[in-house]
């Protein structure tokens, strides 16, 4: 799926084998990109029938507007059933989970296919 260079989150369609669904964030999330994000994470949970998991990657910034997402992301998923868990996030993002508290609400992952592994997912498709 090609989606433009300002897009700040694409979905895997379809959902991955084991029914996890990856949104991949991509360059800067604030508050500008909100409806976008929190849209894309509704789809996601829509779309999964396992987990959600958020591959950070290539996240270069973020600021409250993100964690608020996650955070409405992990009760949209808990509410459905679903795992979710964040792979690979920066340094920055990972502060901002530690300065807030909402590091022990969120699974963290190293790497997206650890996320994967751990979730039952494994690291094909």
């Amino acid at each position: 799926m090609l989606v433009p260079a300002s897009t700040p989150v694409t979905l895997d369609h379809p959902a991955r084998p084991g029914g996890v669904v990856v949104c991949r964030l991509a360059g800067e999330i604030d508050i500008d990109d909100r409806s976008e994000v929190i849209e894309a994470f509704a789809r996601a949970t829509a779309r999964a029938t396992t987990a959600v998991v958020v591959d950070c990657r290539r996240l270069a910034f973020c600021d409250s507007t993100l964690l608020n997402a996650l955070l409405r992301l992990r009760r949209q998923a808990t509410a459905a059933g679903l795992g979710m868990a964040l792979a690979d996030p920066g340094p920055q993002l990972l502060r901002l989970l530690e300065m807030t508290g909402a590091g022990g609400l969120l699974p963290v992952h190293p790497t997206l296919g650890s996320a994967l592994d751990a979730l039952g997912a494994g690291r094909t498709a």
